[in-house]
């Protein structure tokens, strides 16, 4: 989430305004990034949020009496359970992956455990005339965790896929097989044959695709749906199923665009909460020169954990997100390096009240992040007598001297090494802080100890990767400004390489680390499940905000148009 300016001038503007005697020494000189002002009003999105209340609950309501919500879940509940008990492999499993991308699986967890257990518990035999259904197993079973591999009950056979791409029919086996390949282990050679393979099928037959088809081939293209944050993902495909005219199923669609509509309705409850605190702390006003982000934190935290019964987590988690911006733009931006030494000291002892003499910018901000983590460390105690004040410190120090690393870097024109860059840039990505907050907020079913805290508080190497994830996204973002180092700018100095053959070394290792990701969240599977879940969607909204650009520092049509139709608008209408 750390990001560096376009470019800087010197300003002369002081931390705070005050009166200065003609013997006062001069302020110092401070950098600016002239960041754009917020995109958003959130005077008039509190007006606007408060006003519409559950309005969009009554919207698809109002279709018809034989369409009411808890009908609609019924129905699908009875489409689950048909397939349930019968033995067509394949109708259970394109049942169970709709279900999950139009966003609605959340409803039936316990039926699509049943249905997975059962698929496999039957033996499956790989054929070439069925790719499509052996790739789509092979997904939805790795992602819930059952330990399976691909291909199963037969070698694999390059001539056989090869035939694949001489006919349109079999578009939807080899899009299948690309999906599936980026759920790779560490050492599955066949999957990455897969991925190449699939990869430049699916590009050869794109002209001679169908428009419908085309747009979803083109869709996975950009970005596989492995690494697309669910909700997101979830409001693109409802729109691309109802243009699926022959093969969608009405009573799919009317309840994914009623539920959908329903947790809109909840993440609007939570920004007017959060747009009111935002506006209480002042921070805004206080620290000018930093980007204000309120609503693209929101989408980021809704990205790691979006479904309503994690609302306490998503709240906590934006906070904290917007903090980490200020936080950010603090180090790289504006504060000196002898104040950034005392911030930094002052986040180590972590007292309410500060001994360091800080800027007045800097003890709001610090009185924000004390306050901000005190109410979550009070709520988990409350909730599970276990106190994790300590965690909660650790982790903002531990950025703090990773941000002071980075600004010691910059003031003593050093370029770090790759590996130094790297092992820094886990910490300073700010990943390791947003999910140590989430892990005792998530840890609902689950009893917190004091050796859990202590196991997520040393980072453990899923954390460790969705931070790699999210540091290499921003890097594949802004390392075109050239104003700070990125893993792109050393690996080109290291290696005497150009540009595009260092991107694709970073490309190269963000595979190798999704690997990684894959392996601890699907196979060791050490933490439980929602957090393991979260590290993961971590690593998908990384991809998401950066893709196309950096959606913190410049935010472009194209964010702001995926935040307003995730939390501002509606479906008002769907056409199976």
């Amino acid at each position: 989430m750390a990001t560096t300016s376009t470019c800087f001038r010197t300003s002369t503007l002081p931390a705070a305004t005050v009166r200065c005697s003609s013997s006062s020494p001069p302020p110092p000189p401070r950098r600016s990034a002239n960041y754009a002002p917020s995109s958003w009003d959130y005077d008039s999105l509190m007006l606007s949020l408060n006003n519409r209340g559950h309005a969009n609950h009554v919207r698809l309501d109002q279709v018809g009496p034989a369409w009411t919500f808890d009908k609609l879940k019924a129905g699908v509940g009875e489409r689950l359970a048909a397939v349930r008990g019968g033995d067509n492999q394949a109708a259970k499993l394109s049942l169970v992956d709709m279900v999950q991308r139009l966003g609605i699986a959340y409803h039936f967890e316990e039926d699509i455990e049943c249905i997975l257990s059962s698929v496999h518990r039957k033996p499956h035999q790989c054929s070439c005339d069925d790719v499509a259904s052996t790739a789509l197993r092979f997904r939805l079973l790795r992602e819930s965790g059952f330990p399976v591999f691909f291909p199963e009950g037969t070698e694999y056979i390059p001539e056989s896929l090869e035939n694949l791409k001489h006919g349109s029919d079999d578009v939807k086996a080899l899009l299948s097989l690309y999906e599936a390949s980026y759920l790779a282990f560490g050492g599955e050679e066949t999957l990455d044959e897969t991925t190449a393979f699939s990869t430049n099928a699916l590009r050869e037959l794109l002209p001679s695709m169908d428009p419908h088809l085309r747009r979803g081939v083109v869709h996975a293209l950009d970005l596989p749906l492995h690494r697309r944050s669910t909700r997101l993902e979830a409001r693109w495909f409802i729109d691309h199923y109802a243009r699926d005219l022959s093969n969608s199923d009405p009573l799919l669609l009317r309840f994914a665009a009623m539920d959908f509509n329903n947790v809109q309705s909840v993440h609007q409850q939570e920004l007017a909460r959060l747009a009111r605190w935002w506006k209480e702390t002042a921070l805004g006003e206080k620290l000018g020169f930093a980007r204000d982000r309120l609503m693209e934190c929101f989408h980021y935290a809704n990205g790691i954990v979006w479904e309503p019964n994690h609302g306490d987590c998503r709240e906590v988690l934006a906070k904290v997100a917007n903090l980490i911006v200020h936080m950010d733009d603090v180090y790289d931006v504006y504060g000196t390096l002898d104040e950034l030494v005392l911030f930094t000291d002052a986040i180590g002892r972590w007292e309410e009240s500060p001994s360091e003499m800080l800027p007045e910018y800097m003890q709001a901000l610090y009185s924000v992040m004390y306050n901000t983590s005190g109410e979550v460390a009070k709520s988990v105690t409350k909730q599970h007598g276990c106190d994790t004040r300590s965690l909660l410190q650790k982790a903002w120090h531990d950025m703090a001297k990773s941000f002071l690393v980075e600004a010691k870097w910059h003031h003593g024109n050093h370029r770090p090494t790759l590996h130094e860059y790297l092992e820094n840039g886990s910490v300073s990505s700010s990943a390791p802080l947003l999910l140590q907050h989430a892990f005792p907020l998530l840890s609902m079913e689950e009893k917190l100890t004091s050796d859990s805290l202590g196991k997520v508080g040393s980072y453990p190497r899923l954390v460790q990767s969705a931070s790699l994830i999210l540091r290499l996204c921003n890097d594949s973002a802004t390392h075109s400004r050239g104003d700070a180092p990125s893993s792109i700018a050393i690996h080109m100095s290291e290696n005497s390489s150009g540009e595009q053959e260092s991107r694709k070394a970073m490309e190269d290792l963000t595979m190798d680390t999704w690997k990684s990701i894959n392996e601890d969240a699907f196979k060791h599977r050490q933490f439980p499940r929602p957090f393991a879940k979260a590290c993961v969607n971590l690593a998908r909204i990384s991809h998401c905000v950066y893709q196309g650009g950096d959606g913190f520092g410049a935010p472009d049509g194209q964010k702001k148009r995926q935040i307003r139709e995730l939390f501002l608008e509606p479906f008002m209408s769907v056409k199976p």
